[in-house]
């Protein structure tokens, strides 16, 4: 109840215009101003690794969450025209491997399209999963997931993946993203 009466009697009241950082809200939305504004979202940096037919395949995620602890799941979203769709669609398998802040050449390398992406792991010191998947060497931690599911989300799918196998990496810094810039926590 304290809470609402001091919401109630706080400077947010209808009529009363708060100071704000804020432009005027638009109805028209295009991609670019979108990608701005959730370039506002500090997220964590992650590189998603699959096995194809052709080797290993990496790409960058910034979009990686928990989803469950029993069953332990995980939810990833990777854009259709990626290759790492079509791999993790056919394998029905994908790792995720949490960069520590010192990897920021790895998330670059990762987010890159290559016309040579089996040549990426060229030079990535790396370790194989009981599955047979990427994990990254210095990794914060690296999971190793069976596909579950899929929702599909416009030019996106949401790959929900329960964890099989992981990994624990030492204890570092977290390799962050924001407003296009990478750091780390302080």
């Amino acid at each position: 109840m304290a809470v609402f009466q001091l919401f109630a009697d706080s400077k947010f009241q209808e009529g009363k215009k708060p100071g704000s950082r804020c432009s005027p809200a638009t109805a028209t939305i295009d991609s670019a101003q979108f990608r701005r504004l959730m370039g506002n979202w500090a997220t964590g940096v992650t590189v998603v690794t699959s096995m194809g037919p052709r080797g290993p395949h990496g790409m960058t995620a910034s979009a990686f969450l928990s989803v469950s602890l029993d069953p332990p799941l995980v939810l990833i979203s990777v854009g259709h025209d990626n290759d790492s769709h079509a791999i993790i669609e056919e394998s029905r398998r994908f790792a995720v491997n949490i960069l520590a802040a010192d990897q920021e050449v790895l998330s670059v390398a990762f987010a890159t399209r290559r016309a040579d992406s089996e040549r990426a792991f060229e030079g990535v010191a790396h370790a194989l999963s009981p599955a047979g998947l990427p994990w990254l060497d210095g990794a914060l931690g690296c999971l190793e997931c069976e596909l579950q599911g899929g929702i599909e989300a416009q030019d996106h799918t949401l790959f929900l993946g329960r964890v099989t196998a992981l990994r624990e990496g030492e204890k570092a810094p977290a390799l962050l993203y924001f407003r296009s810039i990478y750091s780390s926590p302080r």
